[in-house]
């Protein structure tokens, strides 16, 4: 088995999700993935949108706790859409899972200011 140090581990968990968020951010926003003929097109352009900004800032290790804040409402927005839809989008709640996984880390936001 193969040992990571938890700095380590974190960097490749926050980095893999961020990836695959904007992956699955631009087929939504662009090439119309299944359902997305479904939600109106201002609410898919601000989770879109969210989803790729929320990412780009969960990257950046002076902003991880405001991008993983952003994902985090947007994840919650986009399982409460699927839900009006009869639908369940199970991955939603991992990746929910996965950023509050990184931002319980002292060391994803040690960067932060200490009053806030």
């Amino acid at each position: 088995m193969i040992k990571l140090k938890q700095s380590a581990a974190l960097f490749i968990l926050r980095t893999s999700l961020s990836l695959v968020v904007m992956v699955e951010a631009v087929l939504f926003l662009f090439y119309g993935s299944p359902g997305a003929h479904d939600v109106p097109a201002p609410v898919r352009l601000v989770l879109g949108w969210g989803e790729i900004s929320g990412a780009l800032l969960f990257l950046i290790p002076r902003t991880v706790f405001i991008g993983g804040s952003l994902l985090i409402v947007i994840f919650v927005f986009a399982v409460l859409i699927h839900l009006a839809h009869g639908q369940f989008e199970g991955a939603l709640v991992i990746y929910i899972a996965a950023v509050v996984t990184v931002l319980s880390q002292p060391r994803a936001v040690e960067s932060l200011p200490h009053n806030f």
